[in-house]
């Protein structure tokens, strides 16, 4: 049994980080507390607060950064002023636009920093920390009525690109107590530091603080802002960004949702200000990116791939399909493009992430209780291409993701019962159900409706209604960074529906080789 060694709350025994605080505006900075906070986006969909989940990763939650506005920044609704407002000065700046909850995407001066003290997740397979680019201005002229909008004339008219800013803190870079200046250890229930800033000036203006408070620098980690890609200030017109954290596949589910639902006493926020603005800067430049490829792709891995699929592919329509159902092959595409493309191509990409590889299926129904879909394909874990991978079940209508399917639990060992007893490459394949009931084998991934749903509409996807399926893989064993989108065999899924007049469908006359064994349907 998983032992928890989380500590009770943020410790801070030493008082190092009010020493922090006490330096910092000792050198005329304005220190305001913000906070990281769990957001369940299916919740909030579902109570009408937003009009989608932003394509929310089934089963794995996020965290976002909440900062009260910059001083002279007038607050948005829900709010509380930032230190020593004034609200008739006429010099103040517009509001940031509301957008999920107060404070999830904010304005920053290029001068200002945000810092996180405190403890990363507990045991699981994977977290990550990154900011991104949130909100941007719209376009003259350029159509934005099928985009995520928000603001007004005040704040200025904005759509959303989440793009990320860079590559990912994650438990196997993020420097802690426990892997000092990245060297190998536990990163999990660690101590850690996260500074986020565009200038290098005030990076080590940062550094030097939190040195002089006691903090070991082999626990700070940056997370630089590229300045050439954004367009910081708190102007109206400007670029609004976010922070997230994510978790995917906890050690301890209640362990994992003790952190998330008391993050304010594992982690302590703080947005940092000069009292003077900067005239020099000193701005980050736009990051090298880690190298995905690795010059070893699942093609080498499995060089009889095609005709392993194409076995796994009958014996699936043998056990499935029948005179009663109707299927077909869902196709699959690229789904986000990575963040850099997504700020110089003005598309939302949803918070993506550099650490995993995005594809997504066609549109299809669930005409009836009685249909079903069958994904299946190679295991990336398997192959040593992933952490992990796995199949999330979306609503169209809301980007709501509803359902699960992961290699660490569904997809092992489950192709066991389609390929010959001891065939040696089985373990390399993955058959998986999402249905709406279970039937007698027990292993399905239940999709649950909407209509009814107790816990919210958007927790749900009813029949009739458009869905698609998003594959995730995650973090190459030898890269520790995605891998590459071409490096590995894509997931297939095949759709069967409930035939309403019955036709008659058969599957025979089809050969199968592989090597010396040979099956006939």
């Amino acid at each position: 049994m998983y032992q928890n060694p989380m500590r009770d709350q943020f410790t801070d025994d030493n008082g190092n980080a009010n020493k922090f605080v006490s330096i910092l505006e000792e050198r005329g900075f304005i220190v305001q507390e913000g906070e990281l906070r769990y957001l369940d986006i299916l919740k909030l969909c579902s109570e009408g607060v937003v009009d989608n989940c932003m394509g929310n990763h089934a089963g794995a939650p996020y965290a976002a950064l909440l900062l009260p506005p910059a001083p002279n920044q007038h607050p948005s609704d829900g709010q509380e002023p930032p230190i020593g407002y004034e609200p008739d000065a006429p010099t103040n700046y517009p509001a940031n636009i509301n957008y999920v909850v107060p404070g999830f995407t904010y304005k920053l001066r290029p001068d200002e920093a945000v810092v996180i003290i405190g403890q990363t997740p507990p045991q699981a397979v994977y977290f990550g920390f990154r900011s991104y680019l949130g909100f941007v201005e719209n376009k003259p002229g350029k159509d934005y009525s099928g985009a995520v909008t928000a603001g007004d004339a005040e704040t200025g008219f904005y759509h959303g690109v989440f793009g990320s800013l860079g590559d990912q803190l994650n438990n196997f870079n993020i420097w802690t107590e426990n892997t000092q200046g990245g060297a190998a250890g536990n990163p999990f229930n660690s101590s850690t530091i996260i500074i986020t800033t565009a200038d290098q000036s005030v990076n080590k203006q940062i550094h030097d603080a939190l040195a002089g408070a006691g903090f070991d620098p082999d626990i700070m980690n940056n997370d630089n802002i590229p300045a050439g890609l954004v367009n910081m200030g708190l102007e109206k017109g400007k670029d609004t960004f976010s922070f997230l954290m994510r978790a995917a596949i906890w050690a301890e589910k209640f362990i994992g949702d003790q952190y998330l639902n008391n993050l304010s006493r594992y982690m302590k926020v703080y947005r940092i200000t000069p009292k003077t603005p900067y005239t020099s800067l000193n701005p980050w430049p736009v990051p090298n990116l880690k190298i995905k490829e690795t010059g070893t792709t699942e093609f080498q891995v499995l060089p009889y791939a095609r005709f392993e699929l194409d076995y796994l592919r009958n014996q699936i329509l043998t056990k499935y399909g029948s005179e009663e159902f109707d299927y077909v092959d869902l196709n699959f595409d690229l789904a986000i493009v990575e963040g850099f493309e997504a700020i110089l191509n003005d598309v939302n990409v949803w918070a993506d992430n550099r650490d995993a590889i995005y594809i997504e299926s066609d549109h299809f129904q669930f005409k009836s209780d009685d249909d079903f879909i069958i994904l299946y394909g190679v295991n990336h874990e398997q192959t040593g291409k992933a952490i992990f991978s796995n199949a999330s079940f979306y609503g169209a209508e809301h980007f709501n993701g509803v359902a699960v399917a992961n290699t660490t639990v569904e997809f092992k060992d489950s192709a066991a019962q389609f390929f010959p007893e001891g065939y040696e490459n089985e373990k390399f394949y993955y058959v998986c159900k999402m249905s709406r009931e279970i039937d007698e084998e027990g292993i399905e991934i239940i999709v649950p409706y909407s209509t009814g749903n107790p816990n919210g509409k958007a927790y749900g996807v009813d029949n009739n209604q458009d869905a698609f399926v998003i594959f995730r893989v995650y973090v190459d064993k030898e890269a520790l960074v995605s891998p590459a989108l071409f490096d590995v065999i894509w997931d297939r899924a095949i759709l069967f529906t409930k035939k309403n007049n019955r036709e008659k469908v058969t599957f025979k006359g089809i050969t199968i080789k592989i090597g010396s064994m040979e099956t006939r349907l």
